[in-house]
């Protein structure tokens, strides 16, 4: 009983943080510090295969088949002028290909500063940011920098990992070695599907990874469910388990329609 009330304060706390609206730094750090915060993670540096992924999320045969992956590094200095925050923005603009053609903007709230660029395309929407905010270290307060890279692609979700790479080379250039990678694929199926449905497509997408399941969890029209596989090195641990996937179902009454979630190490938003 004490392990599934854990499981669930767990998934409720995620839920928590993700329901949050990303409209102030403080909420937006309180989401991009999730690893920390929720889960006292225990991340392994090596190498984050997600082709793997996009893969087994193929074979769930979804329409309207999108992905996201979401970087968020920390940087080295204690200090960076207006100008390097910029510069780091229009480098990894530069690194992934895109036109920063309007101002980058800036808000300020006390002592934690934004500097953020956002572009929407038909088949793609990127957003850069450089966080920077006070926090307290070893009884010392020290200003800390975050650097924040999320690309949303439609349709050709095996093109992710392209952008990975070199989001991840464009950090390595600049001596960044500190960070976090979490991808998401996401898609739709027609109607809605019984409990019985969820477990089976979700049973297909941990065979496909080769994976095992952690635990799973029923909540209303909402099915979750985490899992270990060893063919991506990248997971945390919490209650005792170790975690590289999250898969996760819920019914959208507007649309009829099933969405599916499948990512790594688990889904960094609302669901």
């Amino acid at each position: 009983m004490e392990i599934l009330g854990n499981i669930s304060r767990f998934i409720e706390a995620l839920q928590g943080v993700f329901s949050l609206k990303r409209t102030k730094i403080t909420l937006y750090i309180a989401a991009v510090l999730w690893l920390a915060v929720i889960t006292q993670v225990m991340m392994n540096k090596a190498f984050f295969q997600n082709f793997e992924i996009a893969e087994a999320f193929v074979k769930a045969d979804t329409e309207d088949l999108e992905c996201s992956i979401e970087i968020v590094a920390q940087h080295h200095n204690d200090f960076l002028s207006e100008i390097e925050r910029k510069d780091i923005l229009l480098h990894i603009a530069k690194t992934i290909g895109l036109n920063i053609d309007s101002d980058i903007r800036i808000n300020r709230e006390g002592e934690n500063t934004e500097y953020s660029y956002h572009k929407r395309a038909k088949r793609a929407e990127t957003s850069l940011k450089v966080v920077s905010m006070q926090q307290e270290d070893n009884s010392a307060i020290r200003m800390k920098h975050y650097i924040v890279v999320r690309l949303n692609i439609k349709e050709s979700i095996k093109s992710i990992e392209k952008y990975r790479k070199m989001i991840e080379e464009s950090l390595d250039g600049l001596g960044i070695l500190e960070r976090q990678v979490n991808v998401l694929y996401e898609g739709i199926v027609d109607g809605f599907m019984s409990k019985e449905d969820k477990e089976e497509m979700a049973d297909l997408l941990v065979k496909e990874l080769q994976g095992e399941v952690a635990f799973d969890y029923q909540q209303g029209e909402s099915y979750t469910v985490f899992a270990y596989t060893g063919l991506i090195e990248e997971f945390i641990e919490t209650v005792g388990c170790k975690i590289n996937i999250q898969i996760a179902m819920t019914y959208d009454e507007q649309l009829e329609k099933t969405r599916i979630y499948l990512a790594s190490p688990i889904i960094n938003q609302s669901w």
